[in-house]
């Protein structure tokens, strides 16, 4: 509303500020057309609680006080939201700085001209874990704290975190090296059990030649046996022991 007053070059009927040399009439004139102004901008339901108003001067006042008192739980919110204000991790330092920005503006816009004062100490403490050392940094190692130190602060160890720590890129590559490492060391182990099974059979198993265990008969250093007679039957069940 107050933009659009200075535009109309009206707002000198609100503040007041006339050169000395301005008639009544042109005085006159200008709260005219600023009364005009401002009671066009307002629903009826405003316009109901404002009444009827003698000046664009009066209108304004009473506006301020009817607003001045619906937004006293508001900024009451807002600053509760200030003072208790943390840095989302999960966005970038940008991001959150434009929150806080935003949220500054928002006071602002309830009448709080002072709360410039207490920004640099909030954005301070909502500094998290991971920035612990910078916030130390800012705190101890100067004499005044500007809003302007903490942001440039906390995007300088937002660049380092991301220049010491491995990409995402080099983070699939490292899963998937991990996962083909398993998948063939399974491989792997499982060919040896598969062997020592077969070796531990083998050990059970009796030369028919022999007689002693952990060989076959085509693997036997002693002098064959002949084939008598009488032994077809002892050598072939043991033939099919082995075999």
């Amino acid at each position: 509303m107050k933009g659009i007053l200075i535009q109309q070059k009206v707002f000198k009927a609100i503040d007041g500020r006339y050169t000395e040399n301005i008639s009544e009439g042109k005085r006159l004139e200008n709260d005219e057309y600023a009364y005009s102004s401002i009671i066009l901008n307002l629903s009826d339901s405003v316009i109901r609680k404002v009444g009827n108003q003698n000046s664009a001067k009066y209108l304004w006042d009473k506006l301020e006080e009817i607003y001045t008192e619906s937004a006293l739980p508001s900024k009451l919110f807002l600053l509760e939201m200030f003072f208790r204000y943390k840095l989302d991790v999960s966005k970038t330092i940008d991001d959150n700085i434009d929150d806080f920005t935003k949220l500054i503006q928002d006071i602002k816009l309830t009448g709080d001209k002072n709360i410039d004062d207490y920004t640099p100490i909030v954005l301070l403490n909502a500094i998290p874990e991971t920035y612990s050392d910078v916030k130390a940094a800012i705190k101890y190692g100067r004499d005044n704290v500007s809003l302007d130190t903490v942001i440039s602060g906390l995007k300088s160890k937002e660049i380092d975190l991301k220049t010491s720590s491995p990409s995402q890129d080099q983070q699939e590559i490292n899963f998937v090296r991990g996962r083909a490492k398993n998948k063939y060391g399974k491989h792997r182990n499982r060919s040896r059990s598969e062997s020592s099974d077969r070796d531990e059979k083998q050990k059970d198993r009796r030369c028919y030649n022999c007689g002693k265990k952990g060989h076959y008969f085509r693997n036997c250093r002693k002098p064959k046996r002949e084939n008598k007679e009488g032994d077809h039957k002892d050598s072939d069940q043991l033939c099919g022991e082995v075999y």
